[in-house]
């Protein structure tokens, strides 16, 4: 199997790692919803090596995950969890920060409303939820990717 790619990841990376940088200096632990390729997930651990990034997703995507992580060789990347936001079992990790990118937009409403009920359930108190995607503000797309 080869590693999957997606062009939107290098495209919107560094637009996403100049504010998150920011938004978790002082995080230890992260859980990426819905981490796709594992682009992310390897670029941002890269970046940022004083968190441990944990990755997650369907089961499908999980092979897809692996190939990217298993290719850094990067030590503060975990192995993707089975996330499926609309079930209610969200993992149990210690976590200070959750981020996603462009995963809201292409859910039904309920998964939506479970996916941001499920993060508030898991994120501490004065947790980060750091959320980017092609948000529509008033007949405007707020970011280019």
């Amino acid at each position: 199997m080869s590693k999957a790619y997606c062009e939107a990841c290098d495209r919107n990376r560094d637009p996403i790692l100049s504010v998150i940088r920011e938004l978790f200096s002082g995080c230890k632990a992260v859980l990426e919803i819905g981490s796709g390729t594992g682009q992310h997930a390897v670029y941002f651990a890269k970046h940022m090596p004083h968190l441990v990034w944990h990755t997650s997703y369907l089961p499908e995507n999980h092979e897809h995950i692996k190939l990217w992580l298993n290719d850094s060789g990067l030590e503060n990347v975990r192995q993707p969890l089975l996330l499926d936001v609309t079930d209610g079992c969200w993992p149990e990790i210690t976590i200070d920060a959750v981020f996603s990118a462009n995963t809201a937009h292409i859910m039904h409403w309920q998964a939506v409303a479970a996916f941001i009920s499920g993060v508030g359930g898991l994120l501490p108190v004065n947790g980060i939820f750091a959320l980017y995607g092609p948000f529509n503000y008033r007949n405007d797309y707020t970011s280019q990717s």
